[in-house]
């Protein structure tokens, strides 16, 4: 039987913007072929949960002034968050973040009174639409400038049960990391009540070196594939339900040992066998067969690796915007279905992977996601364990989940740290009912059999 819906109330939409007075009058940053290639793809939404054993008026009156003037101090540094997108004027192909003193983000305060935020934030099966009434909705008009927003924030108050702290950030914007260096930033700022300066953003784009001139390209293709992509928000498949898995730390080496004793046995080319390429591996096994995939066919992964420290020169780490490389492995379907499919997809992820820093390969991501696209579902990833997103604590304690909901309404995966255990790893995915038991099954039996 189908859930209700969560009775969900605003409250309040505010506007935060900077303090006066700090930021430029104005002022704009050009996008550069990182970031025009995410042009294709919708906002990415975050939801923090958080256990608040409170009332919405104590919320109202004791948390959220601290909530609200910590973004402000935080938006002062991450200025480009507090502005849009646009094409840049008297131009026809140059993209460009643009900033004016007074722009600010759509910060929206929402009570839900039904009590199902122990339900939400658990591990089991859960309706993707619920999470999703907790996603702020990111606004496509344009202001009096031109500019499209990038940023949209929603705080919903369970009271006497939790808060949950959504986000919604256009990935032109910026890529995960940049993302998660500015959601620590702002938990920090309003944990201290002064501005944070443990990450302090690099806007240069100079530092993006494009010999081959890929922003053109790029921003060509991407508009070929915009004319003929269906326009409007992306909202989940009716019946799409989420569930997270873990990795234990003692799962993962185990994979690591399991897979480098067959590859070795199978005389494989040698690969960077690392956490990520294991776990990815697995999971991908478990989604061809959730799926259904016809063995005939190839199957795909995509997965955003971080090119800061991959590309010549080397970018600094606290580089702001996009700097990721999509790396795109391929497998035979009747391959992945064996015995030894992990060992068939951790050589593709890892030789994928390896190759992220090739410069020639990236001019045809787009038009090989598309071959791949057109002959089977691809597993795309979503974040990363290394963005710590268990430790963005705004006063409450450390987030009880963190849900990557665009990620799972699409059906693509999400990752992060174990909040629970040192080395591990979490997942979420979204799938319809019958293909989540399948996973599920998959999933968990593979693991027993390493236990």
């Amino acid at each position: 039987m189908a859930l209700t819906p969560l009775p969900l109330k605003i409250i309040e939409t505010y506007r935060v913007a900077p303090p006066p007075g700090i930021t430029p009058d104005r002022a704009s940053l050009p996008f550069t072929f990182f970031d025009v290639f995410w042009l294709l793809l919708h906002s990415v939404e975050r939801l923090f949960f958080y256990p608040y054993r409170h009332s919405t008026m104590h919320f109202l009156s004791s948390h959220l002034p601290s909530l609200k003037h910590s973004l402000s101090l935080t938006l002062a540094t991450y200025y480009p968050l507090a502005g849009g997108y646009r094409r840049k004027p008297g131009t026809k192909d140059e993209l460009e973040y643009y900033y004016k003193e007074g722009d600010g983000v759509s910060f929206t305060v929402a009570e839900c009174v039904d009590g199902r935020f122990e339900d939400l934030s658990s591990d089991h099966e859960r309706d993707v639409s619920h999470l999703d009434c907790l996603v702020p909705l990111l606004s496509n008009s344009e202001n009096d400038e031109g500019s499209k927003p990038v940023l949209a924030v929603q705080v919903t108050v369970f009271p006497e049960h939790g808060i949950v702290i959504g986000t919604s950030v256009h990935h032109t914007a910026c890529d995960g990391m940049s993302s998660m260096q500015f959601m620590h930033t702002w938990a920090e700022t309003c944990l201290s009540g002064v501005l944070s300066s443990s990450r302090v953003p690099v806007f240069d784009r100079s530092l993006v070196y494009d010999p081959s001139n890929l922003y053109s390209h790029f921003y060509n293709e991407t508009q070929n594939f915009l004319i003929s992509a269906p326009k409007g928000v992306v909202k989940p498949h009716a019946g799409l339900i989420v569930a997270t898995f873990k990795f234990g730390q003692c799962h993962i080496q185990r994979l690591k040992q399991l897979v480098s004793t067959k590859a070795e046995q199978r005389k494989m080319n040698s690969f960077h066998c690392s956490t990520i390429v294991v776990a990815f591996a697995y999971v991908w096994t478990c989604f061809v067969q959730a799926k259904g995939i016809d063995s005939s066919k190839r199957a795909c992964i995509g997965i955003s690796a971080n090119a800061r420290a991959r590309i010549q020169p080397p970018i600094p780490a606290e580089y702001y915007g996009n700097c990721v490389a999509v790396c795109l492995a391929s497998a035979n379907v009747a391959n992945l279905i064996q015995d030894d499919g992990i060992v068939i997809a951790a050589e593709a992820i890892g030789n994928a992977v390896a190759q992220s820093n090739d410069l020639k390969l990236w001019q045809n991501w787009l038009r090989e996601y598309a071959s791949l696209v057109s002959m089977a579902p691809v597993l795309s990833v979503a974040g990363s364990p290394k963005f710590r997103a268990y430790d963005v604590d705004f006063g409450f304690g450390r987030p009880t989940k963190v849900e990557i909901v665009s990620a799972t309404k699409t059906g693509a995966m999400s990752v992060a740290e174990s909040r629970d255990e040192q080395g591990g790893i979490e997942i979420g995915i979204g799938f319809p009912k019958d293909e989540m038991d399948c996973f599920k099954k998959c999933f968990s039996d593979g693991l027993k059999l390493l236990s």
